[in-house]
């Protein structure tokens, strides 16, 4: 999610806008499946194909700030979820993002020193994606999306190009291997999300910013707009969106939710 729309912004539809709004749409319907349909697992299969969208970004991005927007969304979730009587831990993917941001330098300067500490490091990372998950939203796993971002952002200076396909190639694995070893999907479920998270590594592998003009003056202007809204205002449209979700699990007395009835984990 962004932590901020920047100050300048361009007028036309840019890769960023159709990728977030894609990734926007997938993450409602994934956050659909967890909070009113849990048994119908469809939802998820097909939500789980945007996450590596949203950790890619903050390790392809070059801001490093944690401003007041995504501190303060962080805030409200956590509240929303003790109002609501869900678990305080794991934290929310918004502090999940604040981590990254402040630790993805440092860290991929140790990584791009050799081989051995990049392949070495992103296996500890797989290693520790799934008790990590406990304390943070997607824990380490997240991280290792993170370096695929960055990875990708700074292709031309590495020194060795075909870590950028290699290191898909296990953002991939590793994400597809914690869903199976975290959801009862169906064989059948599974390949359909392995396709799908497939698909969108493929799209983030050959990312970039560019701008679309002639997409733009060609849509209805509504159309425009929607998509620059969904790419340019995912941290509110994330709060939000849980935000009422939590209120109406609450409402309807769903299972799992009850007003105040918090626990740790």
């Amino acid at each position: 999610m962004s932590a901020h729309a920047k100050t300048i912004l361009p007028k036309d539809l840019t890769s960023y806008d159709l990728l977030k709004s894609l990734a926007v749409i997938i993450m409602i319907a994934d956050h659909i499946g967890l909070y009113f349909y849990p048994e119908a697992l469809w939802w998820r299969v097909i939500g789980r194909t945007g996450f590596p969208v949203w950790f890619f970004l903050v390790g392809y991005a070059r801001g490093r700030d944690l401003p007041p927007k995504l501190l303060g969304g962080a805030g409200l979730l956590l509240l929303g979820n003790i109002s609501a009587g869900m678990p305080v831990f794991p934290l929310s993917a918004l502090v999940t993002i604040g981590l990254l941001r402040v630790s993805i330098d440092p860290l991929m300067r140790i990584f791009l020193k050799s081989p051995w500490f990049l392949w070495g490091g992103s296996a500890l990372l797989f290693v520790l994606a799934i008790p990590t998950g406990f304390l943070t939203e997607y824990g380490t796993l997240a991280m290792i999306m993170a370096v695929f971002g960055y990875i990708v952002r700074h292709k031309e200076t590495l020194p060795n190009k075909e870590h950028v396909f290699m290191y898909a190639l296990l953002a991939f694995l590793s994400f597809i291997v914690t869903q199976f070893l975290t959801f009862s999907f169906s064989h059948f479920q599974f390949i359909i999300m392995s396709i799908g998270t497939a698909a969108i590594v493929a799209i983030l592998y050959v990312f970039g910013l560019k701008t679309y003009p002639e997409l733009t003056k060609t849509l209805p202007a509504p159309v425009t707009w929607l998509l620059q809204f969904g790419g340019r205002r995912t941290l509110e449209i994330y709060v939000v969106h849980l935000l009422l979700f939590k209120a109406l699990a609450t409402y309807w007395d769903l299972e799992g939710f009850g007003l105040l009835e918090w626990s740790w984990f």
